[in-house]
């Protein structure tokens, strides 16, 4: 039995799919949260969930695509998948790299939402549904090893990171601050960062990857 949790503050989107999953003998919504406060309280008290569907646009004081790496961090043995309105390709790289396990659109259809949860479930992840051009994904990430890795163009977590910083007008002195790292730390990084993307310069690095929405602007 595959145990679920909805973290959807949709009251009317929940029903719908509470109705869907239903239908599925091995499936069984174990609770719903509108909230990441009152989905940490849930697992904290249901630690036997296994696969957690969120959504990114949460109405409060956390968005999905942050509470996926709370969630990663405080619970890693239930999985994760993202349900969301929004397919732009920074949001699903987000997604990707905090964790999720797969990324559909909420007009995917029911049958869609069902294999992606039994396949997260089981372990195989990145499924993204039929209403996402997933070649498109591969192409964000580089290559498909890129994409298994969760690394962006070769991008670590934490380089990704600070070209996200960068992006949005960060200062080193300010990154550093942000991430909790020397200024010499966040210059080693954007040295990095230039080199896996083969650029002579971090502003070059930044149009490279606004032009491919690897960042959020």
């Amino acid at each position: 039995m595959i145990n679920i949790l909805l973290i959807e503050d949709s009251a009317v989107f929940v029903m719908g799919l509470k109705m869907a999953l239903s239908a599925e003998n091995s499936f069984t919504v174990a609770g719903t949260a509108t909230t990441p406060g009152s989905a940490v309280a849930f697992l904290n008290a249901y630690p036997q969930t296994d696969v957690a569907v969120v959504d990114i646009s949460l109405e409060s004081e956390t968005d999905g695509l942050t509470l996926l790496g709370i969630l990663r961090e405080a619970f890693p043995t239930v999985r994760t998948l993202v349900l969301s309105h929004y397919k732009k390709p920074s949001y699903i790289l987000k997604a990707i790299t905090s964790g999720a396990g797969a990324y559909l659109a909420k007009d995917s259809t029911p049958d869609s939402i069902v294999k992606a949860i039994a396949d997260v479930a089981d372990g195989r992840c990145l499924f993204f549904g039929e209403t996402i051009d997933s070649a498109k994904i591969v192409r964000l990430f580089g290559d498909d090893d890129n994409l298994r890795a969760r690394k962006p163009q070769g991008l670590t977590p934490r380089e990704l990171e600070v070209l996200q910083l960068t992006t949005s007008g960060y200062s080193n002195v300010q990154i550093a601050s942000a991430l909790e790292i020397t200024v010499n730390t966040v210059d080693s990084y954007k040295e990095r960062i230039k080199g896996k993307f083969g650029l002579d310069s971090i502003i070059e690095c930044v149009a490279h990857a606004v032009a491919d929405s690897l960042v959020i602007v």
